[in-house]
């Protein structure tokens, strides 16, 4: 079992407060998702659960039981947020192995380096992309590639900030499918403003809004937080099921003040 507890955490950018959270849990085998319109303070939590960011109270991941002590947090924890790397040349093999650093045992890399690089490029279908340099690549195939550079040093814990940004209906699709699958041996968190995506991807929901937790529900509960949900996104949200699960399609027609 791998968990995350977050307790009494508040993040502060130039002493205005961004995010306080009294109490969260986060464990693999779900896909957990914290939900939120933009500047929720979506962000800054996946950033401190990472240890990108400063802030203040106490965020602790164990594995087994055996805590994770901060130093090896980078050897553990993969952060994956959308990048637009217009002047990086850097090809897509060379990425991918510099993303081996923090679990490669010294300054070279080795044979096992280049075999999980090919490993993780199969699974997740950029093995044609790897000679290709990274502001060559779409929106969609970055986003893959990301993807890649966190999963290539086998964390134990993989945070997702919106991964469903500027991926078409296919790649949202097969995004869909490789997050509940590496869910099941890894804690996986996502964080998205769509709550359709929300709803058809991810087992437990944390709603954010303007730094604080609204919500913390599972999935199937979706429908009995309508109202809650339609207040934060200022968006009328209508009801229904797709393949025996809940989920909210906005009616864009109109917006709620």
């Amino acid at each position: 079992m791998i968990v995350v507890d977050v307790t009494s955490l508040t993040v502060e950018y130039g002493g205005v407060t961004a995010l306080k959270v009294d109490k969260l849990r986060f464990q693999n085998g779900v896909v957990n998702c914290v939900l939120g319109p933009n500047g929720a303070g979506k962000s800054s939590l996946l950033r401190a659960v990472a240890g990108i960011v400063n802030y203040k109270g106490n965020i602790s991941i164990t594995a087994g039981g055996v805590k994770i002590d901060k130093r090896d947090i980078h050897r553990f924890v993969s952060y994956v947020t959308d990048i637009r790397p217009s002047s990086i040349k850097l090809r897509v093999r060379e990425a991918l192995l510099s993303a081996r650093y923090p679990c490669s045992p010294g300054f070279f890399y080795t044979e096992k380096d280049f075999e999980y690089v090919e490993k993780v490029s199969r699974i997740l279908g950029v093995t044609d992309l790897l000679d290709r340099a990274l502001n060559e690549l779409s929106s969609g195939e970055l986003q893959k590639v990301l993807l890649a550079m966190a999963l290539v040093k086998d964390p134990l814990v993989v945070l997702l900030d919106e991964p469903d940004t500027h991926l078409d209906l296919y790649n949202k699709s097969r995004l869909s499918i490789l997050v509940k699958s590496i869910a099941v041996d890894k804690l996986v968190t996502v964080s998205t403003h769509d709550p359709v995506f929300a709803s058809l991807v991810c087992d437990r929901i944390v709603l954010l809004d303007k730094g604080i937790v609204l919500r913390d529900f599972k999935a199937e509960e979706l429908t009995e937080h309508v109202s809650t949900l339609e207040r934060v996104f200022k968006t009328r949200l209508v009801a229904t099921t797709l393949s025996g699960r809940s989920m909210l399609i906005p009616d864009y027609s109109t917006t709620l003040s």
